[in-house]
């Protein structure tokens, strides 16, 4: 039985040994065929080559002994053990795995059954153990290998010069950069020193961390000084780097020099533009630390668009090329430096070369804000040499004088003055550092007209572009005293109209008050008036009550009157209120207030119609305030009819809007009459002789006016068609939703119907 399972264990450990797969698979596979062929319950291989600290660990590692505990009980020898025996497992065995005689890793098994591991069965589990120990060194030195070639491989893929040296001195290995760099022609076999002037025990000297600086012929032709650094692979192989460093050595000199210098420093910007280094007196020259600008990122310091143009102008520089430039740097808390800057390649960066432009640039401000100003200004201006030539004039030059910038460029200055002594006099001052303000001179126009004006010169210590080296201010009297005048002018008008508008403001709140005051009294008058009328206070004959109910008629038309004041001062104190709902068009025909209009015409003999389209949808609107559009509108066709009818139709006009019109048959408008009712006039009423006259005792003529403005609050609009002796129709639109909501309406001035 025995040679059986170790016959079927054998089997399994050759599949398993020359399988290719990991490390990790093999010991997988290993310990499920112990576990299966040996029928051990729990079976794992350990790694010890990193310290974990357990008893059995260090156990295993001092005596590569395996170590046995068939009966495990409170009293085991490790404290581990305890914890597999409350797991309840009754046995344990742990077998060191050796590579090299150094104990690497484990195999753990335990049982839940006593006296499991006999020396048999251990016997036999060891023969495999050590094959299996020897096969995961195997693959573990492959590993190694792998990695070190695989790092090799991407260490060599660099843009300076590598190479591994053997202990005899000779070349085994390069990459392209230690080609291009040095004469490698026939490089295997080639002695190191006759490239790099050390031998192998100097080579081995500079893996302990030092650096040589040497001097080495390359292949075109120039000698270069190269950073030699080395690396021990093993005792017999050495991996040497090679850093060209001739610029930063020229650099390194050049910032000796510019230490001191407040107006010129260098930097070195690695490949993404990082700073590496700088000389020590950025500092002095930025106000900014060195630590500060360490590391940091130089496009950072730049204005977006300034930074495109650095980044793509030293992207493109070939390696004997040089950029140059100017651009703005901004320094946290020390405000921004203009500089010029001149950048050429240097290993995988930049070094850069940069100089204060301040001043520079400071000039050029003063120069574009003098320019601004002249053409700005709107005094006359003029640029003169010093010879007294205009080399540059303003637009007002022009309009003032009548000549065109054509004809004045090249001129003598004092051509356009009367008194030409004066220019002299005070040019002769400002040349010798005077400076002349407000002087009284005289201009000659164009048209020979004098100008009176007054003079300030000033001398242009640096002469500008244009070779001017005098500027003459110039104010012009007269057309300075109009614009004075104009400006009393204004001044005097709003101060008008300020008062109009208080004193408006004053009357509409004057009639507001008084209108509020009248109703008080008038609804006493009413409320009596209609108790008296219903016999509340005893029966009363026919002709009283006549008088009574004409009292109550022509109280209820001041009542009208009133409330139509009130909304006339409201519109005009921009204090109307819309209260926009949901209105149904054609349920608004069972109005009261509409109801008695129809009774009213019915009364007088007229029919009537209230006709809504089929396709009209409910609208946002005030429905207070729209009944009082419609009241205005068919009372005052009802007033003007006498036979016929009154008609209301409302249509859909397009998407957004309705239409609602108001038709009667009564005595129409002429023509030349239309203009007149402009609704903010009175009725008028067709006498024999055809003339529009205004009807008395037609009330105060603010209904058609405040119509108007409460169509407007709607955002809607209203005018009427007529014919003198036809009838009149009177319409107006209603969007179906505003554009914009609004519970108060400013009222906006009236404009002509349209």
């Amino acid at each position: 039985m025995q040679e059986t399972t170790m016959s079927k264990f054998l089997n399994d450990l050759v599949p398993i040994a020359t399988s290719a797969v990991s490390e990790e698979e093999i010991s997988r596979r290993f310990t499920d065929s112990v576990s299966r062929n040996f029928g051990i319950d729990g079976v794992s291989i350990l790694d010890l080559r990193s310290d974990r600290g357990t008893a059995i660990d260090g156990y295993l590692k001092n005596t590569k002994k395996t170590f046995v505990d068939n009966q495990l009980s409170d009293y085991s020898a490790f404290p581990e053990l305890i914890d597999y025996r409350n797991k309840g497992f009754k046995s344990y065995a742990a077998m060191p795995l050796l590579a090299d005689g150094k104990v690497m890793s484990m195999l753990e098994m335990v049982s839940r059954s006593e006296n499991k591991f006999s020396d048999d069965l251990l016997g036999d589990v060891a023969v495999g153990a050590s094959f299996i120990s020897f096969v995961l060194m195997y693959k573990g030195e492959l590993s190694r290998s792998i990695r070190l070639a695989t790092y090799f491989d991407a260490a060599f893929n660099t843009t300076f010069p590598q190479l591994i040296v053997a202990e005899d001195g000779t070349i085994i290995k390069y990459n392209k950069a230690a080609i291009k760099q040095f004469d490698l022609s026939t490089p295997e076999g080639r002695p190191f020193s006759k490239i790099i002037k050390l031998d192998f025990d100097s080579i081995l000297r500079l893996t302990k961390g030092s650096t040589a600086n040497i001097l080495i012929d390359t292949t075109a032709g120039r000698e270069r000084v190269f950073a030699i650094a080395a690396s021990k692979i093993n005792d017999k192989l050495v991996h040497v780097a090679a850093n060209d460093i001739t610029d930063a050595f020229t650099y390194s000199s050049l910032s000796g020099l510019l230490n001191r210098n407040r107006d010129v420093c260098v930097m070195f910007l690695g490949g993404s533009f990082a700073v590496n280094n700088m000389s020590q007196n950025v500092e002095q020259m930025f106000g900014y630390t060195r630590a500060g600008l360490s590391n940091s990122n130089f496009l950072n310091l730049m204005a977006e668009q300034e930074r495109i143009g650095f980044e793509k102008s030293l992207s493109q520089l070939k390696e004997d090329e040089i950029a140059s430039g100017a651009v703005t740097l901004v320094f946290p808390e020390f405000g921004q430096r203009y500089v010029h800057y001149a950048a050429k390649r240097h290993n995988s960066g930049y070094a850069v070369m940069l100089v204060n432009a301040n001043v520079e640039k400071s000039l050029g401000d003063a120069q574009r804000d003098l320019d601004d100003f002249i053409t700005s200004t709107s005094d006359i201006v003029f640029a003169v040499d010093n010879l007294g030539y205009i080399r540059e004039c303003n637009l007002p030059a022009e309009i003032v004088l009548g000549y065109k910038r054509e004809e004045l460029l090249g001129k003598e200055l004092k051509f356009l003055y009367g008194e030409q002594a004066i220019l002299d006099r005070d040019i002769t001052y400002v040349r010798n550092g005077g400076k002349i303000d407000n002087s009284f001179v005289t201009l000659i126009a164009r048209d020979m007209l004098p100008i009176p004006a007054t003079h300030s010169l000033r001398l242009l210590h640096t002469a500008s572009e244009n070779g001017a080296e005098y500027l003459v201010f110039i104010k012009e009297l007269g057309t300075k005293r109009r614009l004075s005048d104009q400006e009393d002018a204004i001044r005097n008008q709003t101060n008008q109209l300020k008062r109009m508008r208080s004193e408006g403001e004053l009357k509409s709140q004057f009639i507001y008050n008084i209108s509020h005051e009248l109703k008080t009294p008038l609804t006493s008058i009413m409320g009596y008036s209609k108790l008296l009328h219903d016999g509340e206070f005893g029966p009363l004959n026919d002709d009283q009550k006549g008088y009574i109910q004409t009292t109550l008629d022509e109280a209820n038309r001041l009542m009208l009157i009133i409330q139509q004041v009130l909304d006339a001062a409201k519109l005009e104190a921009q204090q109307l209120k819309l209260e926009l709902k949901e209105v149904d068009l054609v349920n608004m025909a069972n109005n009261p207030s509409i109801k008695a209009l129809e009774e009213s015409a019915r009364n007088k003999g007229l029919e009537f119609k209230w006709d809504v389209a089929w396709d009209v949808p409910t609208v946002q609107a005030d429905p207070n305030r729209l009944i009082q559009i419609f009241v205005n509108l068919i009372g005052n066709a009802i007033k003007f009819t006498q036979k016929g009818s009154i008609s209301v139709k409302i249509l859909r006009k397009n998407k957004r809007n309705v239409e609602c019109r108001v038709i009667d048959t009564g005595i129409g408008i002429a023509e030349d009459d239309k203009k007149k009712l402009n609704f903010r006039r009175k009725f008028y009423e067709i006498k024999k002789d055809a003339e529009l006259v205004q009807q008395p005792g037609a009330g105060t003529g603010l209904g058609l006016s405040i119509t108007k403005e409460l169509v407007k609050l709607h955002e809607g609009k209203i005018g009427f068609e007529s014919k003198l002796g036809s009838g009149s129709t009177f319409f107006f639109t209603l969007p179906i939703t505003p554009k914009a909501k609004k519970k108060t309406s400013d009222a906006a001035a009236s404009a002509s119907a349209p």
